[in-house]
């Protein structure tokens, strides 16, 4: 059985088979952690990503909350939080079609927040080479991310992302190494939406002015050129989204000390 354990910096330490760029990592890019209430959260998410005004501050914390002591009473996930962790709250899916959705309203709602955030930097948005987004990804398998959508694609859902657990991992063994984690029903690899809501809730998430942090993988995804990876990651201090190659070779894959992948621990609320 596959040993899960975490570090005192919330990051997955590799088992045999993992391909990381260090097994112990020397962290030369970090994050801070957000300091974000989730009041402020769930204003932005409301004002930018369209999350129902029924849904209340208290309410959006004590589930966040409730999936904390989930966490704190399984052993294997000690460490955890330790990381950086980022409650997000996502509303209802607005497509049907996973790259549509992204196009139409995720990115949309990542470039308001971080710009109404910080007026004077910027978000863009690049497709690499002749690349498209609409009909052109589906989920990768193993990465449980399917039980994701199904709840997205029913009403809101909020929970915590951890943008690091999974720093230096390839995005081969990011999906791998989910075959042994604990609650198959709601951790899951992060993809787009969730991780667009911690974007859109702590718009600073990438914002390090001593530091340079990582570029964050939506592994979870999985593009029909799989030759294509998804990401956001900071230029200076401006946000952007990047379609692009994961290819070191014509046949072989990134591992890079500056990719991050991310678990994403959710509840539906809506």
């Amino acid at each position: 059985m596959t040993k899960v354990s975490f570090d005192g910096n919330g990051r997955r330490v590799p088992y045999h088979g993992m391909r990381v760029f260090n097994e112990i990592s020397l962290w030369y890019y970090k994050m801070k952690q957000p300091q974000d209430t989730f009041e402020d959260i769930l204003s932005r998410s409301r004002r930018h990503a369209g999350v129902d005004l029924t849904v209340t501050a208290k309410f959006f914390e004590s589930v966040c909350m409730g999936l904390k002591k989930k966490v704190a009473d399984e052993p294997s996930l000690n460490g955890l939080f330790n990381g950086i962790h980022v409650p997000f709250i996502c509303p209802q899916a607005s497509e049907s079609d996973l790259g549509t959705e992204l196009e139409k309203t995720t990115l949309p709602s990542v470039a308001a927040s971080f710009e109404t955030s910080f007026p004077d930097l910027h978000f863009k948005a690049t497709l690499q080479g002749s690349s498209r987004l609409s009909g052109e990804l589906s989920v990768a398998v193993g990465s449980r991310y399917e039980r994701f959508l199904e709840a997205h694609k029913k009403g809101a859902v909020a929970g915590w992302y951890f943008p690091q657990a999974l720093q230096e991992y390839d995005i081969s063994s990011q999906r791998t190494q989910m075959g042994s984690l604990p609650f198959p029903h709601d951790l899951v690899l992060n993809g787009a939406a969730d991780t667009a809501a911690a974007l859109v809730g702590s718009p600073s998430l990438l914002v390090n002015e001593e530091e340079y942090p990582p570029v964050l993988c939506l592994s979870a995804l999985k593009h029909a050129d799989e030759r294509l990876m998804l990401c956001f990651k900071a230029y200076g201090h401006h946000l952007e989204f990047w379609c692009m190659s994961q290819m070191l070779t014509s046949e072989l894959t990134q591992v890079s000390e500056q990719w991050s992948g991310g678990l994403t621990l959710f509840a539906p609320i809506g």
